[in-house]
């Protein structure tokens, strides 16, 4: 009951900020949230699932770019995007999760590394689909409508913030959801003894695919709401040191914790943030944390913090 309690002050603290916050406070909290997104997804298939992958940011960009692409070609709105970019991400991450019915470790590791690639390369040189160096513009998310009566307007940074916040809340939920179902403690065991899993009647194949599919489309409803937030996309937001950073935002928290991959997304966005003019040597001080924290707590944060607690 107090984490429910706490997870609910949380969230009503978090939409009542930008009334005493300025515009660059909003948009750090906004691309904390998009991490906080991105760091949970990623934990269902490494954490949970054991299944290691760097391809989050190709999945990121994947949903980016449907909403940019939809909305260029079809003149469609957020509302169609949001699941529109879930499920081509998704249906991505289920291509992507067939190499790891066989593949395990370093091997399935490098396969996501190569992904990922692609991805990027395609983004970045399709110029007649994609827009190339140049990226896609991507105009107001329009009016939110029920009934024909206008409650209000996508325009001010205040509703993209709200709206990402109401979408992380709602991920977070889902997440929680699929880690204490039976559909997670399969992950957990495919993860523990794969052998073992399969031994005693549990389909492995499904657990590894709907976790990369889990995965992927939480990773693309990040890059919708990141696309419409920053009105436009360009291949240099998704690239394999978005993938990186999240890797160690969920090492650094914790993996496998659920609560350690929302620390870890928090510090390790605001981080940079605190540094000030160092800032531009972010992911050198995000590898000397996080071969520090493999050392050091190669459970993380919040697992080290749980195994004292549990003495």
């Amino acid at each position: 009951m107090r984490v429910y309690l706490l997870a609910l002050l949380a969230f009503a603290g978090l939409a009542v900020a930008p009334f005493g916050i300025g515009g660059y406070e909003t948009n750090v909290l906004m691309m904390v949230l998009f991490f906080v997104i991105l760091a949970v997804g990623l934990d269902l298939v490494t954490g949970y699932c054991g299944q290691f992958s760097f391809a989050t940011g190709a999945f990121y960009g994947i949903g980016a770019y449907t909403a940019a692409i939809m909305t260029r070609d079809f003149n469609t709105t957020i509302w169609v995007h949001l699941p529109a970019g879930a499920v081509v991400a998704g249906l991505f991450g289920l291509l992507l999760g067939i190499p790891a019915l066989r593949l395990k470790g370093h091997f399935l590791a490098i396969v996501t590394i190569a992904f990922q690639t692609i991805v990027y390369l395609v983004i970045s040189q399709w110029t007649s689909f994609t827009g190339g160096q140049v990226g896609l513009p991507m105009p107001n998310a329009g009016p939110v409508t029920v009934f024909g009566v206008t409650l209000f307007e996508f325009g001010s940074l205040r509703s993209y913030y709200w709206l990402t916040l109401a979408m992380t809340a709602l991920t977070l939920l889902i997440s929680w959801r699929l880690v204490n179902s039976r559909l997670g403690r399969e992950w957990v065991a495919i993860r523990d003894d794969e052998t073992l899993a399969s031994a005693v009647g549990l389909d492995t194949t499904r657990g590894k695919l709907t976790a990369f599919v889990a995965y992927a489309a939480l990773a693309g409803v990040a890059g919708v709401l990141t696309a419409h937030s920053l009105r436009g996309v360009t291949p240099d937001d998704y690239t394999i040191w978005i993938s990186a950073t999240v890797v160690a935002m969920m090492v650094v928290g914790g993996r496998g914790t659920f609560i350690g991959p929302i620390l870890g997304a928090v510090f390790l966005a605001i981080l940079p943030e605190l540094l000030g003019k160092f800032a531009e040597y972010k992911m050198l001080i995000y590898g000397v944390l996080l071969v520090l924290v493999v050392t050091l707590m190669p459970e993380g944060v919040v697992g080290r913090l749980r195994a004292r607690a549990a003495r």
